[in-house]
């Protein structure tokens, strides 16, 4: 039996509105590639199954049902990455949507030139009758050609880049970065810095293919404390565990700089440990040029006082915490509790 072109996975847990739609979005972008595609359905422990949630719902393709008990979009990832067999990879969370061209175009340049990892840009999407979307341009992304770059500097989103599944799976054998349940709200992260240490061949298409579902439903990007935290639980996992090797210099730095200037961002009365623990990072790795870490201002007061007494006072105008809270005081203390109590 001839393998497909393309492995769509999507991890879901109940939610079945908004995932008719993304199992649709995928249907028409299956149907407009010149070879196959399978859509791996991973159920995440839903009660009641998927499969009964979604009874009398016409996928308008076949789909793959896998179930599992709950344990993370993470796991559920890599489950659906095991019973894959296409050449590409692409993942879609349960609210996802993509553009019917983008597994064609994706595929094209996979067959012109091999490259490891396709992305594109952003679109905008409008849910229509019958679970169909139209879409229209969004933001571009810069054009990059290493790995490091595009995940660090570029950060696509989760379901932009589809990867070589022989890349992605070598990657992911041994992962650098362990898998816990807490870095569940940040899977893209999770899964963009354990291939940060893996070179790959890089490829833009210039075309807006990949949006987010318009929905009610709640996301973890509502709450970017949790994000955050569970972003920093990564981070503080590669920084530990990545080899001070000549060849990853470059990334070691950048990761650096990249706590640094999220350091930078955070509301200047936000938890003080959070902040402590991101500029620890950048402290662990290799400094380059204090331009990569701000704007004129910040570089003029560097060249004066170094770059974190810059960071300190520049933080000093920043906005407070009460203007972009989501979360209570007592959410926040569970978030980051103190080093003898352990969160449960």
């Amino acid at each position: 039996m001839t393998s497909p072109n393309f492995s769509i996975i999507i991890p879901g847990f109940n939610r079945p509105e908004p995932l008719k739609h993304t199992l649709r979005s995928a249907a028409a972008a299956a149907e407009r590639l010149a070879g196959s595609a399978e859509i791996i359905l991973v159920d995440d422990g839903s009660e009641p199954a998927l499969t009964h949630q979604l009874a009398g719902f016409d996928h308008a393709v076949n789909v793959q049902h896998v179930r599992q008990p709950n344990q993370g979009s993470i796991v559920a990832r890599l489950t659906g990455l095991r019973a894959a067999s296409g050449a590409q990879v692409l993942f879609l969370d349960s609210d996802d949507l993509i553009h019917p061209d983008k597994l064609k175009r994706h595929a094209e340049v996979f067959a012109s030139g091999g490259a490891d990892i396709m992305y594109d840009d952003m679109a905008e999407a409008r849910l229509g009758p019958d679970f169909s979307a139209t879409f229209t341009p969004g933001p571009s992304l810069a054009t990059v050609t290493d790995q490091s770059a595009l995940f660090l500097t570029v950060q696509p989103a989760p379901h932009g880049p589809t990867y070589r599944r022989t890349y992605l799976t070598s990657a992911l054998a041994a992962p650098l970065v362990p898998l816990t349940r807490w870095m569940d709200p940040a899977g893209d992260i999770w899964l963009y810095y354990n291939l940060l240490v893996h070179p790959a061949r890089i490829a833009k298409i210039n075309a807006s293919l990949t949006a987010t579902g318009p929905h009610e439903d709640v996301r973890y990007s509502q709450h970017w404390e949790i994000l955050g935290a569970a972003s920093l639980l990564i981070v503080e996992e590669f920084t530990a565990r990545c080899p001070d090797r000549p060849e990853l210099v470059a990334v070691r730095r950048l990761v650096g700089e990249t706590a640094f200037r999220s350091w930078r961002r955070l509301p200047r009365d936000y938890h003080a440990g959070y902040a402590n623990r991101l500029l620890a990072v950048w402290r662990a790795f290799p400094h380059g040029s204090a331009a990569a870490l701000g704007g004129p201002l910040f570089r003029a007061l560097a060249a004066l006082s170094g770059a974190e007494a810059a960071g300190q006072i520049l933080r000093c105008l920043n906005h407070d915490y009460a203007s972009c809270r989501t979360m209570t005081d007592a959410e926040l203390a569970r978030l980051f509790p103190p080093p003898d109590k352990p969160t449960v």
